[in-house]
Formats: structure tokens, C-alpha cells, sequence
């Protein structure tokens, strides 16, 4: 019989509630429409990676309860994962423009990380989001702490040693974001004593990255009216918003191969030689 992933789920559910604390936080403070709207575009990836992860929570118990019907049970119990956190979503922002077309996308991209459930070995997708729980946790921690950090990484006050100082820092957090995803994924993995195919061990550690990418396009996806209302008050404020594409993807690329490839070392050490 397998484990319930309630662990998993409830981690899940408060780093979905954390990530839509903050944004309520710092979108009820905004002073103009537009910077509600331009901090809603910001965000709305982050909140699509946490609901993604806790809809894929969601969505394994939920195919754990209904074997049966997998794809169904994981899509509704991602569903309402992705429910709550419209409505968390709609706390913060919910008098700027394209509310409904933003609510949707969220709700949406809760039943896709819970369909995912459906995949054939429910222990691997398993450890895959709890892989990704743990990368977007060190992903928050480096976010609350990341002034201190650049400092760290050589700031010295300057435009071209705070651009060089914040580039390194994404770098290393990518890169330490995939390992901490892959270690995760091994040990959940392992932990269950399930006799696994080898490369599901790497394909856990690379769902974290997955998961990424996916978030990455669907908050594009996303913000694209969002977008839209702010180039019309200010092209600089929208291009900063289309920049922050290519650096998500960059990071989710990192992740998911510094995730497979941890995942990957890990399980090879512990086959015996014939």
C-alpha cells in the first residue's frame, strides 16, 4: 500500500501560503493602479510555482485515495488547491485590470500540477514535488536575505559590481536550488523501498526544473495583458517585465539538470557492480 504524502502536502499548502502572504503584502501597500498591476505581473510566476507544487501535492493524495481514476482525481485535487489559491491570489489583487483572465490561469495551473499525479509511478512524482517544495523554500530564504547576500557576493555599491554581484548570486542559487532538489527527490525516493528503475531516480530530481519551466510559461502566459496596461503607462517599467523571462528559464534549465544529474550520482552510487 502506498504512503500518503501528507507531509508533503502540508509542507506544500504553507509554502503556497507563505508565497501569497507576501504578495499580499506587498501589492496592498501599492500607492497607483499601475504599480498594482506591474508588481502583480512580477509575482504572478512565483505563485504559479507554489500552487503548481501544492496542487501536485494535492493531486497524489488524491489519485492515492481514487486509484482508479488518476488522471480525474489528480486534476481535481490539484483543482482545489488551485481554487485557494485564487482566492488568496484575489486578496491582493483583485481591482486592476484582466483580474479574471489572472484568476483563471491560477486555477488552471493548479489542476495541471495535479494531473500530473496521473504519471505512471506516483512515488517518483512524489519526491519530485518535494524536491521542489525544497528548492523554492531556499529560493524564498535567499529572496528575504538577498541584500545581505549581494554584499556578500563582492557589492561594492557600484552599478557594475551590484549587476556582477546579483548575477553570481542567481547563478549559485540555481545551481544550489537543483542539488538540494536532487538530494531531496533520492532520499524521498529511497525512503519509500520501492524497487525502482534507476532513471526515475534522476527524472524525480529534474521535476523541480520541470516544474519551473512550466510555472515560467503559464505566468507568461499570465501577465501578458498585465503586461500590456503597463507599457502603456511606462515601456521602461514593461521591459523590465519581459527581461525577467529569459532569467526564470535560465534558472528552471539549471535546475532541472543540476536536479537530475544530483539525483542521478546518487542512485548510481548505490547500484552494485556485477
Amino acid at each position: 500500500m502506498e504512503r500518503r504524502p501528507y507531509t508533503v502536502v502540508v509542507v506544500a499548502l504553507l509554502l503556497l501560503a507563505l508565497t501569497l502572504w507576501s504578495t499580499y503584502s506587498v501589492i496592498a501597500n501599492a500607492a497607483s493602479e499601475f504599480l498594482v498591476t506591474t508588481l502583480a505581473a512580477l509575482v504572478l510566476p512565483s505563485i504559479l510555482l507554489a500552487t503548481a507544487l501544492a496542487g501536485g501535492a494535492a493531486g497524489v493524495l488524491a489519485v492515492g485515495l481514487l486509484p482508479w481514476r488518476r488522471l480525474f482525481a489528480g486534476a481535481a485535487g490539484g483543482l482545489v488547491v488551485g481554487l485557494l489559491a485564487t482566492g488568496g491570489m484575489l486578496l491582493a489583487y483583485h481591482h486592476g485590470p484582466a483580474v479574471p483572465y489572472v484568476a483563471a490561469v491560477v486555477a488552471v495551473t493548479g489542476a495541471l500540477g495535479g494531473a500530473a499525479a496521473a504519471f505512471r509511478f506516483l512515488e517518483a512524482v512524489t519526491a519530485g514535488i518535494a524536491g521542489g517544495v525544497a528548492a523554492t523554500a531556499l529560493g524564498l530564504v535567499v529572496a528575504y536575505f538577498q541584500n545581505d547576500l549581494v554584499d556578500l557576493f563582492g557589492n561594492q555599491e557600484t552599478v557594475g559590481t551590484m549587476a556582477e554581484a546579483a548575477s553570481r548570486l542567481q547563478l549559485t542559487t540555481s545551481i544550489l536550488s537543483g542539488v538540494l532538489a536532487g538530494v531531496v527527490a533520492f532520499i524521498a525516493l529511497r525512503r519509500t523501498g520501492a524497487a525502482l528503475p534507476w532513471p526515475v531516480y534522476p527524472a524525480a530530481g529534474a521535476t523541480a526544473g520541470v516544474v519551473t519551466l512550466v510555472a515560467t510559461l503559464l505566468g507568461w502566459l499570465g501577465r501578458l495583458p498585465l503586461t500590456a496596461v503597463v507599457e502603456d503607462y511606462s515601456a521602461f517599467d514593461a521591459q523590465i517585465i519581459y527581461s525577467r523571462l529569459p532569467e526564470q528559464i535560465n534558472h528552471g534549465m539549471i535546475v532541472l539538470f543540476a536536479g537530475a544529474f544530483t539525483a542521478m550520482i546518487l542512485v548510481g552510487r548505490t547500484i552494485r557492480r556485477a
